[in-house]
């Protein structure tokens, strides 16, 4: 089993800002960054020249290709895991990705520690998949064997049943899944642990969900149903009472479809420090555009160069300077935290 350090990344995403973040973090999270292009014939490229251990994929990029239709050529060539990077994305496009049987979503903004937790579950399933498939016998191209030795197994590899569960259960992330007539089938642990502390106990698992949760916590039935007609991923920012906190969190609600059964799946991304940065940063900026606005009134009331005048423009200036550095190291904690 590689350990981080020997574990290569490969990074696909046109926005130079977030790719410049995303590679700084899994740096410095110990892994081997091989390199970040923003086209799908550079993904398809790099991926056979650095055989990486898994690619992280923007579905959004530059050129006429996107990062499905790139992540369908590198399965095809060289069978390497890919994670999609992705927001707001419609129903075909949701489609075209699941055909290419990723190994995990990230939904931006995603936090440090679940890019941290998609990335090792994504190596994990992988490592699972390799075990299942050389237990039958069945060849598995290395990542310095040439691509035409291997020969693609005709049966999609054996995953044990309960693996998406476990995945769930152990993630830090809360989760839940509604059936069509809004009954929860499935909630994870981090669900409950915030539940627990928000006053509910299980006894909510078997009644009326809307009834037992206030839908100013997680909204009312009839938008559940909407996501269920619709087909539409929605996104919408909620603030809850955790104990005797106020907690902000993002509720993205996606349909899952499986035959004729409908469900709809409920993740919960805590973004109260995120909201915290931002909330100084605005605090920040308007403390300098005071300093300059105080800068213009000494600039216009004092005609006169004398050192008075001096001695008040240099003490504004040196509490713009002093500001300018607060914001710059805010700034950088943004990008680092909540930029990508």
């Amino acid at each position: 089993m590689k350990t981080k350090a020997e574990t290569r990344i490969l990074v696909v995403e046109d926005q130079a800002i977030i790719a410049m973040t995303l590679e700084e973090t899994l740096q410095r999270m110990g892994y081997v960054v091989v390199g970040s292009v923003c086209t799908a014939d550079d993904a398809i490229r790099m991926a056979g020249e650095s055989r990486p251990e898994l690619i992280l994929m923007d579905i959004r990029i530059q050129g006429e290709k996107d990062g499905i239709a790139a992540a369908e050529e590198i399965n095809r060539l060289y069978k390497i895991p890919i994670v999609y990077l992705t927001a707001h994305s419609d129903n075909e496009t949701l489609e075209r990705a699941r055909k290419t049987l990723p190994y995990g979503y990230l939904i931006k903004p995603f936090r440090e520690r679940d890019l941290h937790s998609t990335i090792q579950i994504a190596l994990f399933k992988h490592r699972l998949i390799q075990k299942e498939i050389a237990a039958k016998n069945e060849e598995i191209p290395s990542s310095v064997q040439p691509v035409t030795d291997y020969h693609a197994p005709e049966r999609k590899p054996h995953v044990p049943e309960d693996f998406e569960k476990m995945i769930l259960t152990v993630m830090d992330t809360p989760v839940l899944v509604l059936s069509a007539d809004l009954r929860p089938v499935y909630i994870n642990t981090a669900l409950e642990r915030l539940f627990l502390k928000m006053g509910y106990t299980r006894t909510w698992f078997d009644e009326d969900f809307f009834r037992s949760v206030p839908g100013s916590y997680l909204g009312s039935a009839r938008e559940y149903k909407d996501v269920m007609e619709t087909r539409q991923i929605t996104r919408v920012e909620k603030a809850i009472m955790v104990g005797d906190a106020q907690k902000t969190y993002i509720m993205v609600r996606f349909p899952l479809v499986e035959e004729t059964t409908r469900y709809v799946a409920v993740i919960l991304q805590d973004i109260t420090r995120e909201k915290a940065h931002e909330q100084q940063l605005r605090a920040l900026q308007a403390n300098y555009e005071q300093l300059l606005a105080r800068l213009g009134v000494v600039i216009k009331d004092e005609k006169k160069d004398n050192d008075p005048v001096i001695q008040k423009i240099s003490g504004v200036i040196d509490e713009m300077i002093m500001t300018m550095s607060k914001m710059d190291l805010k700034v950088q904690k943004i990008h680092n935290e909540m930029q990508l």
